[in-house]
């Protein structure tokens, strides 16, 4: 965050971390899909909106035909035995498409 904020000119009560280091809120499968949500609701036209992803990905089975492969790729949270995986459609879906014109 000292990057962005020094650096890039970012505001620090415009930024979410999520970590599992027993400090920071965890990177489960809701605290995830909840800051995409935040995201998508905060960010004003003329935004730029930064989004790290460091941790697993995988592809599961296309459930709607979308893909060409067959496979939707995914981003796996920490709770994924539980709760499963976060699916590229799902970041179309909360993340992108509800952003507004010019972000």
């Amino acid at each position: 965050t000292k990057f962005l904020t020094n650096s890039q000119g970012f505001e620090q009560e415009n930024m979410m971390t999520l970590l599992d280091d027993g400090q920071h809120k965890e990177p489960t499968y809701r605290n995830i899909m909840d800051a995409f949500s935040w995201i998508a609701r905060a960010a004003q036209p003329g935004d730029t909106v930064w989004i790290h992803y460091s941790g697993h990905g995988g592809r599961v089975e296309d459930q709607d035909g979308d893909e060409d492969d067959g496979y939707d790729e995914t981003l796996i949270p920490v709770d994924f035995q539980s709760a499963g995986q976060i699916r590229d459609d799902d970041l179309l879906k909360y993340l992108v498409k509800p952003m507004r014109e010019g972000v």
